[in-house]
């Protein structure tokens, strides 16, 4: 048999992919007028052929499309650049690309080493890898806790909610598929979405327990895997289940596409409320159940904020869930590290995993050393102790918060100096360069981040337009008087800001309430980008 070497294979895997995220880009987007009728520019749909995929994400137009597709309402299309009587020109597509990346990061996308020149020059392995993101977003978007209480069903013996919600989409899928594996085969489970399902029967098993009336387990008598893979993909169009899979792809154990096509069928067909089960729940119910069962459920606008940032800096592992992930403290360290880089003495690390035994002190001591190393940056640590953080305590808020303004304001020297920057230089400096302009004349002027003028969005939007000048459509920015209005002037201000090249985890919601800390960041953002620090 010839063999096939890696580079092949892994190019292999690459057009596999093109060709899936080409069938999900045409059916998901296929409504949408811009990308089906431009007369300028047909987008959709897209050839599963050649480069057509590639050449039509270089722009950003589609890419921004899919993104509001995952996560609805993260980029105001009205920012974007539209092609009108001749093509964008490199520059707006670079634009374009800027705020397709900043915005992948504020949905908690995890971007490494993309630059939007890759993007707008075509480097494929690194469009694919953001359109994979992208997509990723949306299906793994409402696999959790909030969206599915019936997941408590997965919950292993002596296992926490907490640890539960620690875990990834992808733990939970691999959780949900051996549930309804252990109802149909007892003795049969996986590990992953590679090896574990390459001969199909975990599909099979998967398909007769959450669609009995319409599956059964016919394909595991077929011994020709590609037939066995076709029976079962049959009975996901049967379903309405778009096939993200081919035969092909799971005899290889693709990762991402069966990892993808598993999402979508848990979308579907969740199959949670089990009726032999119910003891099971009430047991839950009983022993787990109590006054923070709310806090375990919702994850605030906030604590979402601060766990994307966490997220963009690429540490491992992914943070699901701020309380669980970080209790060890470990993460944190390597934060701290990142803050002030040497600060972290790494003899004084415990790394994890711990011995059973050893886990709480352990845990506390990396945690106590954080408080010692936030306490050395200046940080108001009051009344918090390091097994406030183990424990869960929502005072870990104050500590994120004071990381994120210090690692934000860090961004930014004088020259040479290590010198940072504080709050009021960022206040003082963004009045001065409103003031400066002959055309705004400093008419938004503001105090401090807590001035009420600030929620119209009006300001920042100024500061925008004086950054780079002519960015702003001022016919599409309302008075900023009414919620409503509010509410789209800060859509399509925090849009503007990830297009000209601010990382921002603000949303819309934090400018309209007047959240003070995310707009000072937002500010800070800003100033990095026009003071080019």
């Amino acid at each position: 048999m010839e063999s096939v070497s890696k580079e092949d294979a892994k190019q292999c895997f690459a057009d596999d992919e093109k060709v899936a995220f080409v069938r999900w880009i045409n059916k998901r987007l296929k409504n949408d007028r811009y990308l089906t009728k431009n007369y300028f520019k047909k987008f959709l749909p897209l050839k599963e052929e050649g480069d057509h995929f590639f050449d039509m994400i270089k722009d950003g137009i589609l890419l921004s499309k899919l993104i509001n597709d995952s996560v609805p309402g993260s980029v105001d299309e009205r920012a974007l650049n539209y092609p009108k009587t001749r093509p964008l020109n490199y520059f707006m597509m670079l634009e374009n690309q800027n705020l397709v990346l900043n915005s992948c990061v504020a949905i908690g996308c995890r971007i490494v080493n993309i630059k939007p020149e890759d993007m707008v020059d075509g480097v494929k392995q690194s469009q694919l890898n953001v359109v994979w993101q992208v997509i990723r977003a949306g299906l793994m978007a409402h696999i959790n806790l909030k969206s599915y209480p019936g997941l408590k069903i997965l919950l292993n013996e002596g296992e926490t909610v907490a640890k539960l919600m620690a875990k990834t989409p992808e733990d939970l899928l691999v959780r949900w598929v051996n549930f309804h594996m252990r109802r149909v085969c007892d003795h049969k489970q996986i590990k992953n979405f590679y090896k574990d399902i390459q001969n199909g029967e975990a599909y099979t098993y998967l398909f007769t327990a959450i669609a009995p009336q319409d599956t059964d387990l016919l394909p595991l008598r077929e011994t020709d895997l590609e037939d066995r893979m076709d029976m079962l993909l049959e009975y996901a169009r049967d379903l309405d289940v778009l096939n993200f899979v081919t035969p092909r792809d799971i005899i290889k154990g693709n990762i991402k596409l069966n990892t993808a096509f598993i999402a979508q069928l848990f979308n579907a067909f969740p199959s949670l409320e089990v009726d032999d089960q119910e003891d099971q729940i009430d047991d839950f119910d009983e022993m787990q159940y109590n006054d923070q069962t709310e806090m375990f459920f919702e994850e605030t606008r906030e604590e979402k904020s601060f766990r994307h940032w966490l997220n963009s800096l690429n540490f491992t592992p992914y943070v699901s869930y701020l309380y669980e992930d970080l209790k060890d403290g470990y993460l944190l360290l390597q934060v701290f590290n990142v803050l002030k880089p040497g600060m972290v003495n790494q003899d004084e690390i415990n790394v994890p995993p711990f011995k059973p035994l050893q886990q709480v002190y352990h845990a506390v001591e990396n945690c106590n050393y954080c408080i010692t190393l936030g306490s050395e940056l200046g940080f108001v640590l009051v009344g918090i102790e390091g097994n406030n953080i183990y424990e869960g305590n929502k005072l870990l808020l104050s500590l994120l918060w004071q990381m994120m303004r210090y690692y934000t304001l860090s961004l930014m020297t004088y020259g040479d100096s290590d010198k940072k920057l504080t709050e009021q230089e960022v206040i003082e400096w963004c009045n001065k360069k409103l003031k400066e302009d002959k055309v705004k004349k400093g008419r938004h002027v503001f105090r401090n981040f807590r001035d009420s003028t600030l929620t119209s969005s009006q300001a920042m939007l100024d500061l925008i337009d004086i950054i780079q000048p002519g960015s702003i459509g001022y016919d599409m920015v309302a008075a900023g008087i009414t919620p409503e209005d509010k509410l789209e002037n800060a859509r399509y201000c925090l849009t503007m800001a990830r297009k000209i090249g601010a990382t921002v985890f603000a949303l819309p919601e934090d400018i309209i309430e007047g959240n003070n800390k995310m707009i000072g960041l937002v500010f800070a953002r800003l100033m990095k980008v026009g003071a080019n620090l």
